[in-house]
């Protein structure tokens, strides 16, 4: 894999996306360019050094996946990895195939996505050719300019309403594709809108992609399916039991998780089988844990009262030690001990 440094850019194209989808608003329209954008020394560095090094050597690792649309025998590749090839074997296409992937970009796109520009580029990437695909937002401005001579100055003051971007644009998404010696498509994807977390629709619908590396998607998989069997299909004198060991799991220093293991050691007999056929079946074998997307879940647990009037938030150690303990039978949470502060808060989420 190419080492993800000295980022280069070559031929430029940028494009408007507007905001939402082409579902959600037909009537929208992406603007495209019909010529290269040239870049000046000064707009080519700060692309590259505020907007692109920052991110992209800590993005994720992502891979083409084959179009299951095409099913002559010789399974081809979704329209970005495609094109992507094609640019890179060509670079004359970057304008034409930019603006299809523009168009691309918007018909994916969930509802609330926001506006931007959209720039594609074919550069460098440390040991190779590669294809930059960014989203931004661009900004509204004001340009002054002085004139006269010190002690008699005037100020012309002009409002800039087309496309900028500056420091304090909001990168959207990036991601850096090429060609892995085995022909695959392969790169790095950035969603610095989402945080720790990343859009489906980018990954999947728009690159046309998925991660090398599912360790944390099968670890958010295995939480979320484990949680929602436990809230809808365990007796309520087990809920927090088996939610406190799926915690206990997920925080240990364990760098695997196995499931098998987990159903015998912490499950009842009589529940194994259901819990497990609530898996998918990706998470009923060992995996790797990596728990970047579940994170700021775990920790602790939730309790919600009243169909979500109350909220109770403790430490699994607080449930152990027995300062939080719920009582089925009486239909009640018993909380221990007096609070150290009491102040107002939002509702619970």
């Amino acid at each position: 894999m190419p080492e993800i440094g000295n980022i280069k850019l070559g031929g430029t194209m940028v494009h408007e996306v507007p905001r939402g989808s082409r579902r959600a608003n037909p009537d929208g329209a992406v603007i495209l360019s019909k010529d290269l954008t040239p870049l000046d020394p000064n707009t080519d560095r700060f692309i590259r050094d505020q907007m692109l090094a920052p991110f992209i050597p800590g993005g994720r690792d992502i891979v083409a996946v084959p179009d299951p649309a095409v099913s002559d025998g010789n399974p081809g590749l979704a329209l970005v990895p495609s094109l992507v090839k094609e640019m890179l074997a060509d670079p004359d296409t970057l304008p034409e195939h930019s603006r299809t992937i523009a168009e691309h970009m918007f018909a994916s796109q969930v509802g609330a996505a926001s506006a931007g520009i959209f720039m594609a580029s074919v550069g460098e990437c440390g040991h190779g050719p590669s294809v930059i695909i960014m989203k931004a937002e661009h900004q509204e401005g004001v340009r002054m300019r002085h004139q006269g001579a010190p002690g008699s100055v005037s100020f012309d003051v002009e409002h800039i309403g087309e496309l900028i971007v500056g420091k304090n644009s909001k990168v959207y998404k990036i991601a850096m594709l090429w060609v892995r010696d085995d022909g695959a498509v392969v790169g790095k994807m950035v969603d610095k809108q989402n945080g720790v977390a990343y859009a489906d629709y980018f990954l999947h619908e728009f690159l046309g992609m998925d991660l090398r590396f599912n360790s944390e998607k099968l670890t958010r998989d295995l939480m979320d399916s484990a949680t929602k069997h436990i809230n809808a299909n365990v007796d309520p004198d087990k809920k927090v039991r088996y939610t406190r060991a799926l915690v206990a799991l997920l925080e240990s220093p364990n760098d695997e998780v196995n499931t098998t293991q987990f159903l015998t050691q912490f499950i009842d007999p009589e529940d194994r089988d259901d819990f497990a056929a609530a898996l998918p079946p990706e998470v009923r074998a060992a995996f790797r844990k990596d728990t970047t997307l579940v994170k700021s879940r775990i920790g602790g647990i939730v309790l919600d009262l009243q169909e979500g009037e109350v909220q109770v938030r403790a430490t699994r150690n607080a449930f152990d030690n027995g300062g939080v303990e719920v009582d089925p039978e009486k239909k009640q949470v018993v909380i221990k001990g007096l609070p150290d502060d009491i102040s107002p808060s939002g509702p619970p989420k």
